[in-house]
C-alpha cells in the first residue's frame, strides 16, 4: 500500500495518549530488556528537517481495535554544520553532519532498543529542498544501509494532521467527529501550510475521508529576510516593524486570501491546531509554566506577543521561571528559553509575530478555538512509523 493510501486509512489514533506523557523536547523509557518485546513489534523512525534530526522508537502491537501504539523513546538533535545551503545546494559539511547524526541515532535505535534494521524508517521533510538531495540520501545509505524517503508538502501535512488532530472529542456522554470541525496550520520557516480532512461521498454511496492541503510560499524566516532587505540592515526596530506591517498587508495577506477564496471552508472550521517554531516561541515565552499537551491560544496571547516583541523584546525573551515549581519542567523551559534567544533576534521574532497576527485576522481566530499541541514536533515521524509498522 502506498504512503498516501496508508495516511488515508488512519482510523484510530493513539497520539493523544502518547502526548500526555511526552510534552517536552524528548521522552524516554528504560530500553526494553532483550527479548522482552517481540522484534516484530519494535519500530523506529528518523526525521530530517533543515535544522533538526528527530528520532522515535515505538512498540506497535495488535489490540482489540486493530493495533496499539506505545512510545518508547523520542528525541531531537541539532546536527553540526551551520551552513545548510550554498548557491542553492546542500553543503558537503551539512551532508556529512546530518548523515553522521542519522548514523548515531540509527545505532541507538538498533543497540538500545533492539529494533530490526528493516523496521527503522528514515524520512526527509518537505522543507529540505535542494537539487542534490540524492547526495544526502546516498551518504545516509552508505552509513546505515537504509534508504531515505523524501516526502512532498502534501504528504508532510497529511502526516501532521494524522498525528496531531485527535479523531474524536467528547461532549457529555457522546463522541463526535473532531476532524470534521478542525484544521491544522503550520507557520513554518519557509511557508504557511495547512490542511484538514473532509468526508467524500463515493459512487457506491459509502463515505470516506479525504485530505485537503494548502501551502502559502511565505514562512517566518523568508518573511523576516524579505523585511530586512526592504528596511535595510541598519534599520531600527521601529522602522523594521513598520516595514513588516506594510509587507504583511501587501505580500502575506493577498496570498492567504487567495487560498481562502479557493477553499471557503477554511474559515468555517471552528477549531484550529496551530504549530510552528514561532508558535512554540510565543507559548514558551508567554506561558512557560504551562505543560499540558494542548494549550489554548487566545487573541490576547497573539496581541501581547506582538506588542512586547515591538516594544520590549528583551523582557519578552527573558521570562521569569522562578515560579515554576517542578524542577524538571523549569529546567526544560530554561533550555527552551536559551534556544529561542539563540534562534531569534528581536527583528526576526517581530517578523514572526507580524505574520501570526496577519494569519489570525484573515482566519478570524477570535471566533475559533485555537490550540497549540506541544508534541507536534514528532507527530510526522511517529505517524509515518505507525503507518509503516501496520
Amino acid at each position: 500500500m502506498c504512503l498516501a493510501m496508508k495516511v488515508q486509512s488512519l482510523v484510530r489514533a493513539a497520539i493523544l495518549l502518547l502526548a500526555a506523557s511526552c510534552g517536552g523536547p524528548g521522552f524516554a523509557q528504560t530500553p526494553p530488556t532483550p527479548g522482552a518485546i517481540p522484534a516484530s513489534e519494535l519500530h523506529g523512525g528518523i526525521e530530517i528537517s533543515p535544522r533538526t534530526v528527530r528520532s522515535v522508537a515505538v512498540r506497535i502491537s495488535n489490540g482489540d481495535e486493530g493495533y496499539n501504539v506505545k512510545l518508547l523513546f523520542s528525541d531531537s538533535t541539532i546536527p553540526p554544520g551551520a551552513v545548510v545551503l550554498k548557491e542553492g545546494r546542500l553543503t558537503p559539511e551539512y551532508i556529512q553532519g546530518v548523515a553522521g547524526t542519522v548514523q548515531k541515532l540509527f545505532q541507538q535505535l538498533r543497540q538500545q532498543y533492539q529494533i530490526p534494521e528493516p523496521q527503522i524508517h528514515i524520512i526527509g521533510l518537505a522543507d529540505l529542498v535542494a537539487p542534490n538531495l540524492n547526495e544526502l540520501g546516498s551518504e545516509i545509505l552508505s552509513r546505515t544501509g537504509r534508504p531515505t524517503s523524501f516526502i512532498d508538502v502534501a504528504t508532510d501535512t497529511e502526516l501532521s494532521i494524522a498525528g496531531i488532530i485527535p479523531r474524536r472529542y467528547s461532549a457529555g456522554n457522546k463522541l463526535y467527529d473532531n476532524r470534521s470541525i478542525s484544521m491544522l496550520i503550520d507557520l513554518a520557516n519557509t511557508s504557511i501550510r495547512g490542511g484538514y480532512q473532509q468526508i467524500k461521498r463515493q459512487a457506491t454511496g459509502t463515505a470516506e475521508y479525504e485530505f485537503v492541503t494548502w501551502d502559502v510560499p511565505r514562512g517566518s524566516s523568508t518573511f523576516a529576510a524579505e523585511v530586512a532587505r526592504a528596511a535595510g540592515e541598519s534599520a531600527t526596530l521601529a522602522v523594521f516593524a513598520n516595514r513588516a506591517q506594510t509587507l504583511a498587508a501587501t505580500s502575506i495577506r493577498p496570498l492567504l486570501q487567495s487560498e481562502i477564496a479557493k477553499r471557503p471552508s477554511m474559515r468555517a472550521r471552528r477549531k484550529i491546531y496551530l504549530t510552528g517554531s514561532v508558535i512554540w516561541a510565543m507559548m514558551t515565552l508567554l506561558h512557560p509554566e504551562q505543560n499540558d499537551s494542548y494549550l489554548p491560544i487566545t487573541m490576547n496571547d497573539i496581541t501581547t506577543f506582538y506588542n512586547r516583541a515591538h516594544l520590549d523584546p528583551d523582557s519578552l525573551m527573558n521570562p521569569d521561571l522562578s515560579k515554576i515549581s517542578d524542577e524538571n519542567h523549569r529546567n526544560e523551559m530554561r533550555r527552551a528559553r536559551e534556544v529561542i534567544k539563540a534562534t531569534y533576534s528581536p527583528k526576526t521574532l517581530l517578523a514572526g509575530a507580524e505574520m501570526l497576527r496577519t494569519l489570525a485576522m484573515e482566519l478570524q481566530f477570535e471566533n475559533k478555538r485555537v490550540l497549540y499541541p506541544r508534541f507536534a514536533w514528532f507527530a510526522r515521524i511517529l505517524s509515518y512509523v505507525r503507518l509503516e509498522g501496520q
